[in-house]
Protein backbone atom coordinates (compact mmCIF):
# COMPACT_ATOMS: atom_id res chain seq x y z
CA UNK A 1 0.00 0.00 0.00
CA UNK A 2 2.47 2.66 1.37
CA UNK A 3 4.64 1.36 -2.21
CA UNK A 4 1.41 2.25 -4.45
CA UNK A 5 1.05 5.35 -2.75
CA UNK A 6 4.41 6.34 -3.58
CA UNK A 7 4.49 5.60 -7.07
CA UNK A 8 1.31 7.94 -7.31
CA UNK A 9 2.76 10.55 -5.48
CA UNK A 10 5.87 10.57 -7.67
CA UNK A 11 3.20 10.33 -10.93
CA UNK A 12 1.42 13.07 -9.10
CA UNK A 13 5.01 15.36 -9.14
CA UNK A 14 5.84 14.61 -12.67
CA UNK A 15 2.52 15.41 -13.75
CA UNK A 16 2.97 18.85 -12.17
CA UNK A 17 6.27 19.28 -13.03
CA UNK A 18 5.38 18.76 -16.38
CA UNK A 19 2.49 21.05 -16.26
CA UNK A 20 4.55 23.54 -14.62
CA UNK A 21 7.24 22.99 -17.88
CA UNK A 22 4.83 23.89 -19.76
CA UNK A 23 3.01 26.76 -18.43
CA UNK A 24 6.53 28.10 -18.18
CA UNK A 25 7.64 27.26 -21.61
CA UNK A 26 4.77 28.99 -22.81
CA UNK A 27 4.83 32.77 -24.78
CA UNK A 28 2.18 35.22 -25.27
CA UNK A 29 2.31 37.66 -28.16
CA UNK A 30 0.10 40.25 -27.53
CA UNK A 31 -0.50 42.44 -31.00
CA UNK A 32 -1.98 46.17 -30.96
CA UNK A 33 -3.78 44.64 -34.23
CA UNK A 34 -4.50 41.76 -35.92
CA UNK A 35 -3.59 43.56 -39.12
CA UNK A 36 -0.86 45.47 -41.54
CA UNK A 37 2.73 45.94 -39.85
CA UNK A 38 1.57 44.00 -36.29
CA UNK A 39 -0.06 41.02 -38.22
CA UNK A 40 3.26 40.43 -39.87
CA UNK A 41 5.25 41.36 -36.75
CA UNK A 42 2.89 38.43 -35.12
CA UNK A 43 3.45 35.81 -38.08
CA UNK A 44 7.63 36.15 -37.69
CA UNK A 45 7.76 35.79 -33.83
CA UNK A 46 5.39 32.63 -33.97
CA UNK A 47 6.89 31.11 -36.74
CA UNK A 48 10.42 31.34 -34.51
CA UNK A 49 9.06 30.73 -31.91
CA UNK A 50 7.31 27.26 -32.68
CA UNK A 51 9.85 24.78 -31.90
CA UNK A 52 11.18 26.61 -28.50
CA UNK A 53 7.85 27.15 -26.46
CA UNK A 54 4.17 26.95 -26.85
CA UNK A 55 2.79 30.53 -28.42
CA UNK A 56 -0.06 32.06 -27.91
CA UNK A 57 -0.75 35.16 -30.06
CA UNK A 58 -3.27 37.32 -31.19
CA UNK A 59 -4.83 40.75 -29.89
CA UNK A 60 -4.58 41.51 -26.20
CA UNK A 61 -8.67 40.48 -25.72
CA UNK A 62 -7.73 36.94 -27.16
CA UNK A 63 -4.29 36.31 -25.01
CA UNK A 64 -4.94 38.18 -21.88
CA UNK A 65 -7.18 35.71 -20.39
CA UNK A 66 -8.45 35.51 -16.52
CA UNK A 67 -7.98 31.60 -16.61
CA UNK A 68 -4.49 31.27 -17.82
CA UNK A 69 -1.82 30.48 -15.72
CA UNK A 70 1.47 32.80 -15.77
CA UNK A 71 3.21 32.85 -18.76
CA UNK A 72 7.27 32.46 -19.44
CA UNK A 73 7.20 35.67 -21.22
CA UNK A 74 4.84 38.16 -22.83
CA UNK A 75 5.85 40.35 -26.39
CA UNK A 76 3.66 42.85 -27.24
CA UNK A 77 4.03 44.56 -31.06
CA UNK A 78 3.09 48.15 -30.94
CA UNK A 79 2.58 50.93 -28.05
CA UNK A 80 -1.27 50.15 -27.46
CA UNK A 81 -0.33 46.19 -26.90
CA UNK A 82 2.41 47.25 -24.71
CA UNK A 83 0.26 49.39 -22.53
CA UNK A 84 -2.83 46.71 -22.36
CA UNK A 85 -0.16 44.17 -21.16
CA UNK A 86 1.53 45.92 -18.61
CA UNK A 87 -1.88 47.39 -17.06
CA UNK A 88 -3.64 43.60 -17.29
CA UNK A 89 0.11 42.23 -15.58
CA UNK A 90 -0.23 44.30 -12.68
CA UNK A 91 -3.84 43.91 -11.95
CA UNK A 92 -2.96 39.81 -11.62
CA UNK A 93 -1.26 40.09 -8.48
CA UNK A 94 2.14 38.80 -6.98
CA UNK A 95 2.23 35.95 -9.22
CA UNK A 96 2.41 37.76 -12.17
CA UNK A 97 4.61 40.31 -11.07
CA UNK A 98 8.03 38.50 -12.15
CA UNK A 99 6.51 37.31 -15.81
CA UNK A 100 8.79 39.55 -17.95
CA UNK A 101 8.17 41.67 -21.05
CA UNK A 102 9.78 42.06 -24.12
CA UNK A 103 8.19 45.03 -26.20
CA UNK A 104 8.50 45.66 -30.04
CA UNK A 105 7.41 47.80 -33.41
CA UNK A 106 7.28 51.07 -30.82
CA UNK A 107 9.15 54.14 -30.33
CA UNK A 108 11.81 54.09 -27.74
CA UNK A 109 9.96 57.63 -26.45
CA UNK A 110 6.68 55.39 -25.66
CA UNK A 111 8.72 52.54 -24.23
CA UNK A 112 10.32 54.29 -21.68
CA UNK A 113 7.41 56.36 -20.85
CA UNK A 114 4.99 53.35 -20.66
CA UNK A 115 7.63 51.41 -18.69
CA UNK A 116 8.72 53.99 -16.10
CA UNK A 117 4.96 54.16 -14.52
CA UNK A 118 3.69 51.92 -11.34
CA UNK A 119 4.63 48.44 -11.02
CA UNK A 120 5.81 48.47 -14.49
CA UNK A 121 9.31 50.01 -12.83
CA UNK A 122 9.62 46.70 -11.33
CA UNK A 123 9.10 44.21 -13.74
CA UNK A 124 11.63 42.32 -15.85
CA UNK A 125 11.25 44.66 -19.26
CA UNK A 126 12.75 45.57 -22.48
CA UNK A 127 12.34 46.36 -25.64
CA UNK A 128 13.44 46.14 -29.70
CA UNK A 129 12.48 49.50 -30.75
CA UNK A 130 12.07 51.21 -34.03
CA UNK A 131 14.02 54.54 -33.65
CA UNK A 132 17.60 54.38 -35.46
CA UNK A 133 20.41 54.81 -34.05
CA UNK A 134 21.68 58.08 -34.12
CA UNK A 135 24.71 57.42 -35.40
CA UNK A 136 23.28 55.15 -38.34
CA UNK A 137 21.07 58.05 -39.20
CA UNK A 138 24.14 60.82 -39.63
CA UNK A 139 26.47 58.22 -41.10
CA UNK A 140 23.64 58.02 -44.16
CA UNK A 141 23.88 61.47 -44.46
CA UNK A 142 27.49 61.11 -44.61
CA UNK A 143 27.02 59.11 -47.11
CA UNK A 144 24.20 59.67 -49.31
CA UNK A 145 24.48 63.70 -49.19
CA UNK A 146 28.29 64.60 -49.06
CA UNK A 147 27.36 67.75 -50.28
CA UNK A 148 25.59 68.76 -47.27
CA UNK A 149 26.68 69.10 -43.63
CA UNK A 150 24.28 71.10 -41.75
CA UNK A 151 21.80 69.69 -39.93
CA UNK A 152 18.56 70.95 -39.14
CA UNK A 153 16.51 69.19 -36.76
CA UNK A 154 12.83 69.95 -35.06
CA UNK A 155 12.99 68.52 -31.44
CA UNK A 156 9.87 68.19 -29.50
CA UNK A 157 8.81 66.94 -26.12
CA UNK A 158 9.92 63.48 -26.34
CA UNK A 159 13.04 64.08 -28.62
CA UNK A 160 14.81 67.29 -27.29
CA UNK A 161 16.93 64.70 -24.52
CA UNK A 162 18.90 63.78 -27.47
CA UNK A 163 20.66 67.05 -28.45
CA UNK A 164 23.87 66.23 -26.92
CA UNK A 165 24.34 63.19 -28.28
CA UNK A 166 23.39 64.70 -31.78
CA UNK A 167 25.48 67.15 -31.80
CA UNK A 168 28.32 64.96 -31.04
CA UNK A 169 27.38 62.14 -33.45
CA UNK A 170 27.26 65.16 -36.39
CA UNK A 171 30.49 65.99 -35.02
CA UNK A 172 31.91 62.33 -35.38
CA UNK A 173 30.79 61.86 -38.86
CA UNK A 174 32.06 65.22 -40.50
CA UNK A 175 28.54 67.33 -39.82
CA UNK A 176 26.89 70.49 -38.27
CA UNK A 177 23.83 70.18 -36.03
CA UNK A 178 21.80 73.32 -36.47
CA UNK A 179 18.78 72.37 -33.89
CA UNK A 180 15.90 75.28 -34.26
CA UNK A 181 13.95 76.39 -31.14
CA UNK A 182 12.40 73.35 -29.66
CA UNK A 183 8.40 72.42 -30.24
CA UNK A 184 5.88 71.98 -27.23
CA UNK A 185 3.10 73.19 -28.82
CA UNK A 186 1.27 72.80 -32.77
CA UNK A 187 1.91 76.62 -33.32
CA UNK A 188 5.45 76.83 -32.81
CA UNK A 189 6.07 73.97 -35.33
CA UNK A 190 6.17 76.75 -38.70
CA UNK A 191 8.40 79.41 -36.49
CA UNK A 192 10.86 76.48 -35.44
CA UNK A 193 10.79 74.79 -38.99
CA UNK A 194 11.26 78.26 -40.68
CA UNK A 195 14.46 78.71 -38.58
CA UNK A 196 15.88 75.52 -39.31
CA UNK A 197 15.11 75.39 -43.12
CA UNK A 198 16.93 79.35 -42.80
CA UNK A 199 20.15 77.92 -41.27
CA UNK A 200 19.86 74.02 -42.62
CA UNK A 201 20.74 72.46 -46.16
CA UNK A 202 19.01 69.07 -44.62
CA UNK A 203 16.74 68.14 -42.27
CA UNK A 204 16.67 65.43 -40.56
CA UNK A 205 12.86 64.13 -38.80
CA UNK A 206 13.08 62.46 -35.73
CA UNK A 207 9.80 60.29 -34.22
CA UNK A 208 8.28 62.60 -32.36
CA UNK A 209 4.58 62.39 -32.57
CA UNK A 210 4.17 66.38 -31.23
CA UNK A 211 6.26 67.30 -34.18
CA UNK A 212 6.00 64.77 -37.54
CA UNK A 213 2.26 63.57 -37.69
CA UNK A 214 -1.02 63.31 -39.53
CA UNK A 215 -2.11 66.89 -39.49
CA UNK A 216 1.75 68.19 -39.82
CA UNK A 217 3.39 66.20 -42.29
CA UNK A 218 2.50 67.34 -45.22
CA UNK A 219 2.89 71.12 -44.88
CA UNK A 220 6.55 70.30 -43.70
CA UNK A 221 7.20 68.21 -46.60
CA UNK A 222 5.92 70.98 -48.84
CA UNK A 223 7.34 74.10 -46.79
CA UNK A 224 11.02 72.45 -47.04
CA UNK A 225 10.29 71.16 -50.51
CA UNK A 226 10.07 75.05 -51.42
CA UNK A 227 12.51 75.94 -49.35
CA UNK A 228 15.04 73.30 -51.25
CA UNK A 229 16.05 71.27 -48.23
CA UNK A 230 15.82 67.77 -48.31
CA UNK A 231 13.70 66.06 -45.52
CA UNK A 232 15.72 62.77 -44.50
CA UNK A 233 13.29 60.88 -42.19
CA UNK A 234 12.70 57.74 -40.30
CA UNK A 235 10.43 55.46 -42.00
CA UNK A 236 9.38 54.15 -45.75
CA UNK A 237 6.05 55.98 -45.89
CA UNK A 238 7.23 59.11 -45.16
CA UNK A 239 9.77 58.70 -48.29
CA UNK A 240 6.76 57.54 -50.23
CA UNK A 241 5.05 61.09 -48.87
CA UNK A 242 7.60 63.24 -49.92
CA UNK A 243 10.28 63.07 -48.41
CA UNK A 244 13.99 62.23 -50.16
CA UNK A 245 15.56 59.39 -47.93
CA UNK A 246 14.89 57.18 -44.79
CA UNK A 247 16.67 54.53 -42.87
CA UNK A 248 14.29 52.16 -41.09
CA UNK A 249 13.73 48.81 -40.32
CA UNK A 250 10.58 46.47 -41.22
CA UNK A 251 8.48 44.49 -38.79
CA UNK A 252 10.15 41.25 -40.15
CA UNK A 253 13.48 42.82 -39.55
CA UNK A 254 12.11 44.30 -35.85
CA UNK A 255 10.31 40.88 -34.82
CA UNK A 256 13.26 38.69 -35.89
CA UNK A 257 15.45 40.35 -33.83
CA UNK A 258 12.43 40.16 -30.66
CA UNK A 259 12.24 35.97 -31.65
CA UNK A 260 16.04 35.89 -30.93
CA UNK A 261 16.07 37.58 -27.27
CA UNK A 262 12.90 35.74 -26.58
CA UNK A 263 14.55 32.05 -27.29
CA UNK A 264 16.72 33.25 -25.13
CA UNK A 265 14.67 34.63 -22.42
CA UNK A 266 13.47 30.91 -22.55
CA UNK A 267 16.78 29.42 -22.48
CA UNK A 268 17.24 30.63 -18.50
CA UNK A 269 18.86 34.09 -19.91
CA UNK A 270 17.96 37.39 -18.39
CA UNK A 271 16.04 40.43 -21.18
CA UNK A 272 18.89 42.36 -22.31
CA UNK A 273 18.78 46.09 -22.17
CA UNK A 274 16.76 47.83 -24.58
CA UNK A 275 17.93 47.18 -28.32
CA UNK A 276 17.87 49.59 -31.47
CA UNK A 277 17.26 47.57 -34.83
CA UNK A 278 20.27 45.72 -36.10
CA UNK A 279 19.21 45.14 -39.53
CA UNK A 280 17.36 47.82 -41.62
CA UNK A 281 17.12 49.36 -45.23
CA UNK A 282 17.12 52.59 -46.83
CA UNK A 283 14.42 54.00 -49.12
CA UNK A 284 14.95 57.20 -51.73
CA UNK A 285 12.32 58.94 -53.31
CA UNK A 286 14.04 59.57 -56.84
CA UNK A 287 11.55 61.96 -58.54
CA UNK A 288 12.28 64.68 -55.28
CA UNK A 289 15.72 63.57 -55.72
CA UNK A 290 15.51 64.99 -59.47
CA UNK A 291 13.29 68.03 -58.42
CA UNK A 292 16.04 69.45 -55.95
CA UNK A 293 18.73 68.59 -58.63
CA UNK A 294 20.41 66.23 -56.09
CA UNK A 295 21.92 62.95 -57.45
CA UNK A 296 21.36 59.86 -55.40
CA UNK A 297 23.13 56.40 -55.51
CA UNK A 298 20.87 53.51 -55.40
CA UNK A 299 19.04 53.21 -51.94
CA UNK A 300 20.32 49.08 -51.63
CA UNK A 301 24.01 50.42 -52.29
CA UNK A 302 24.09 53.22 -49.45
CA UNK A 303 22.49 50.26 -47.31
CA UNK A 304 25.09 48.02 -47.85
CA UNK A 305 27.83 50.63 -47.51
CA UNK A 306 26.26 51.79 -44.08
CA UNK A 307 26.60 47.86 -42.84
CA UNK A 308 29.86 47.62 -44.06
CA UNK A 309 30.79 50.63 -41.99
CA UNK A 310 28.99 49.19 -38.88
CA UNK A 311 31.17 46.02 -39.56
CA UNK A 312 34.17 47.56 -39.07
CA UNK A 313 33.89 49.38 -35.99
Amino acid sequence: MARRFLHFAAACLLYMTLVLSARAAEVWVVLAEDTGAYAEAGAVLRAELRGAARVKDGVASAVLQEDAGPPALVVTVGVAAFERSLKWLSDRGAAWSGVPVLATLLPRASYEALAGVGAARYRPLSAVVLDQPLARQMALLRRALPERSRVGVLLGPETRRQLGELDRQARVHGLRLVPAPSVDRPEEIYPSLREALANADVLLALPDPAVYNGATLQNILLTSYRARVPLVAFSAAYVRAGALLAVYSTPVQVAGQAAGIARDVLAGRNLTAVQTPREFAVAANTRVAASLGLHLDDAAAIAEDLRRGEERK
